[in-house]
Order: C-alpha cells, then structure tokens, then sequence
C-alpha cells in the first residue's frame, strides 16, 4: 500500500491524499475487508477509498459500505476511480 502512494507522490511531484484516505491500490481482494475494517475503526468519515479503475476492487468496497450501511458517493465525472464516504 504504501509503495502506490510513494508512486502517486513521485509522478504528480506531491501528495494529494489526505492523511485518512485510504488507497487500496495493489492489495489482494481477500484482504480488502479487513483493511476497510481496519481503516474505519482508526479514522473518522469523510474520507477517500481509492479502489484505482478495477471493477472487482469497486465492486468489493462498495459491497463492504453497503452491508455495514455507510453512506458514499462514487468519484466524479472526470476520477471514478475512488469513493468518497460520507
């Protein structure tokens, strides 16, 4: 995990995550709900999940945020690749 935020530094020349973001870029599936679970008990909404452009990363969040009745919006126009929780 941090090894994509240390790429997302270096090619954009800053760090534009906010320090309780989450970017969930590279990891394994099956460890997503942990992390997610994890992430939630440490920090405080709103914040950023980065789930990148894969449909199953998307997919397995916004299944997390649904059963556990967190409310969210998926990205914008212009960046679907995060979801923002409310």
């Amino acid at each position: 995990m941090m090894l994509a935020k240390f790429q997302v530094i270096l090619l954009s020349g800053e760090d534009n995550m906010k320090t309780n973001d989450i970017d969930l870029h590279g990891e394994f599936y099956e460890n997503v709900d942990l992390a997610l679970e994890d992430h939630f008990y440490n920090n405080k909404p709103p914040f950023k999940i980065i789930t990148g452009n894969s449909s199953n990363m998307r997919k397995k969040v916004l299944s997390y945020l649904e059963d556990n009745d967190y409310k969210y919006m998926s990205g914008n126009l212009y960046n679907l690749g995060y979801i923002q929780v409310l």
